[in-house]
């Protein structure tokens, strides 16, 4: 499973303390760190792809995602190749490799016959039509070197009634192949194996100040795990917790874990479904803390286009009947709407919205809705 393929759950905060450091300093610190990392070795360039007009080219496969190839090449740096106009490959790197009808390999590839790629695994070999892979995820061995995600920024100002509004967003996941139940170690996934392994932290802080009102804040994190099985199946965990000043809720710490499935995965759409309970501490303002569990039934949408510049488009719900609570509902939803604007860079639009029928506090609002506009920066 690729990074871009995973299911949402239940948005979480980080902790509060009496004095917080401010989250863009620690940020900057980071980013100054992993450019003064010693860089890598070069990898060799000796993988090939063969595309429908008969041209050859020679580089290092970075991977497929959302129906573009990336390839790195001497004379060319990094271009991106559509995937319906590639007719084979050959890499002696390791990839984690999704085929059109959900089947999971890990394993290398060498050029098939017209519009074909042998599968090489451990143990087998497997030939599939080109077009019939519709990711490939990179098997990499060093943890630093394994990880990606971005980061958005977003501040506005308004003079007239001295507004400021901030947000600060982003994720950083490891993607690695998981330890095969199968003895042989045969690098294919049967259908209640673990395979392709996929751990996420995602966050999100936003801060709104103006003279004469109360300060608005909404942070929230959470930590997944997640396990691919075959035939689109998988299986998660994740931990976290939130805080949002509409909803008085001074925070609320969440287990999860569930199963769920791939619906719907091409080249250009993903649709996922995952459900499993929960349980939740959770404290309003005024009140004391509470236990819930929470039923958590979730789908995550992907929509992407591919160019010179890139779009995208995701959207996330979930739905939690409290079953201790009977007829206490709670509802999240997010929509972002990303454009790129520069290679790694884009612009970003989203729409959050978080709903408790019952928010237990007196005076708490049931809707905690936003909107934000923010500049990203993927690596």
């Amino acid at each position: 499973m690729s990074a871009r393929n995973q299911p949402a759950i239940a948005r979480a905060s980080a902790p509060r303390g009496r004095r917080s450091r401010c989250p863009l300093a620690h940020l900057l610190a980071a980013v100054l760190l992993f450019v003064a990392l010693p860089a890598p070795a070069l990898a060799q360039k000796t993988d090939t792809v063969t595309v429908r007009n008969g041209d050859r080219m020679v580089g290092e496969m970075k991977g497929l995602k959302r129906g573009q190839l990336e390839f790195k090449t001497d004379a060319m740096s990094t271009v991106y190749v559509k995937w319906p106009r590639v007719l084979t490959v050959t890499t002696d790197k390791v990839f984690e490799i999704e085929l059109v009808d959900g089947r999971v390999y890990f394993g290398t590839l060498t050029a098939g016959t017209q519009d074909s790629v042998v599968i090489e695994t451990a143990s087998d070999s497997v030939t599939v039509s080109t077009q019939s892979v519709v990711d490939l995820q990179r098997i990499k061995a060093s943890f630093w070197a394994a990880l990606d995600g971005n980061v958005d920024l977003g501040i506005n100002f308004t003079q007239q009634n001295s507004k400021t509004d901030m947000n600060l967003s982003g994720e950083v996941h490891y993607a690695h192949q998981g330890a095969p139940d199968n003895a042989d170690k045969g690098l294919r996934l049967n259908k209640f194996s673990s395979g392709f392994a996929f751990t996420k932290l995602d966050y999100n802080a936003t801060f709104s100040r103006q003279d004469s009102t109360d300060d608005i804040s909404r942070y929230t994190a959470t930590l997944t795990h997640l396990r691919q099985l075959q035939e689109r199946w998988f299986w998660l965990v994740a931990v976290g917790g939130e805080s949002t000043s509409q909803l008085s809720l001074d925070f609320r710490a969440t287990f999860a874990g569930g199963v769920g499935r791939f619906i719907k995965q091409s080249n250009k759409l993903d649709l996922a479904l995952w459900v499993g309970p929960s349980y939740s501490r959770e404290q309003f303002t005024g009140e004391p803390p509470d236990n819930s569990i929470p039923l958590i039934l979730a789908a995550d949408f992907e929509y992407f286009t591919w160019g010179a510049l890139d779009t995208n488009v995701s959207s996330q719900l979930s739905v939690l009947p409290i079953l201790d609570q009977w007829g206490r509902w709670r509802i999240n939803f997010a929509l972002n709407v990303k454009q790129e604007v520069l290679k790694n860079f884009y612009v970003n639009v989203g729409v959050n919205d978080a709903f408790d029928s019952d928010p237990t506090a007196a005076d708490a609002n049931t809707n905690d809705f936003s909107l934000t506009t923010s500049f990203g920066w993927t690596f």
